[in-house]
């Protein structure tokens, strides 16, 4: 006997993004009536069409204001997104250093557009290297694969995947134990390796390299060539 599939209700969304939100303790994270795949496709679209506001060049221009985007901010439009980076309110933050107080400060926004239009039109006067931060990370770009880390002027840059741009991580104090690619002459290719490792932070987002995506993004990629047809890999001894 085959089971009837049981129609969901469709679900009356508010007005204003504002309103979904709500739900934790906090009152920042998706309510949980809103937490429904036509949303988070709504989410995905909203993401991906925000990239039209940056022009061939890499600039964003508006209100006589402009900002050279970075790269790695630019690709990040193209990135889907994670659950945790729909249900926070708040996914994203631009930070930049007080040029009275010497701190640095951060303003959270609920979009990327939202937080590239601040720094274009404020942040930048105040701190030229004012950054945009997403604070759970993208893993970087696919053609900067197996590039970082790298030497830039006799210094070591690695990716941040918070800051979405190369930075000069400095060490903690801290070491912790994690799996490391490096390169085996007697099987010729990568293996992955135990070793002890200093924890490393980024200046600006304070991302160590304890964080899985920081490892991905900055390690050696190969590439494995398959047959026409073969749909799965074998698993290496």
């Amino acid at each position: 006997m085959r089971k009837s599939k049981v129609k969901r209700p469709k679900v009356k969304f508010p007005a204003t993004v504002d309103e979904l939100y709500g739900g934790g303790m906090t009152g920042l994270l998706l309510l949980g009536e809103y937490q429904v795949p036509e949303l988070y496709a709504w989410f995905q679209k909203r993401h991906r069409a925000a990239l039209k506001f940056i022009d061939e060049d890499g600039y964003y221009r508006r209100n006589g204001h402009e900002w050279r985007v970075p790269y790695g901010v630019r690709m990040a439009f193209k990135e889907k997104l994670v659950w945790g980076q729909m249900v926070h309110k708040y996914p994203y933050y631009v930070t930049w250093v007080s040029p009275k107080t010497g701190k640095r400060l951060k303003k959270y926004f609920m979009s990327l557009p939202l937080a590239i239009d601040f720094i274009a039109s404020k942040a930048q006067y105040v701190d030229e290297d004012a950054s945009v931060v997403v604070r759970l990370g993208f893993d970087i770009p696919q053609k900067l694969r197996g590039k970082f880390p790298r030497k830039l002027a006799g210094r070591t840059h690695y990716w941040c995947p918070g800051c979405m741009q190369p930075r000069i991580f400095r060490r903690t104090g801290g070491e912790f134990f994690a799996m490391r690619k490096e390169w085996s002459s007697d099987k010729l290719r990568y293996e992955h390796k135990d070793r002890k490792l200093a924890e490393l932070a980024c200046p600006v987002c304070k991302l160590t390299n304890r964080d899985q995506k920081f490892r991905r993004s900055n390690q050696p990629w190969d590439k494995r060539k398959f047959k026409k047809g073969v749909r799965r890999a074998k698993k290496r001894r």
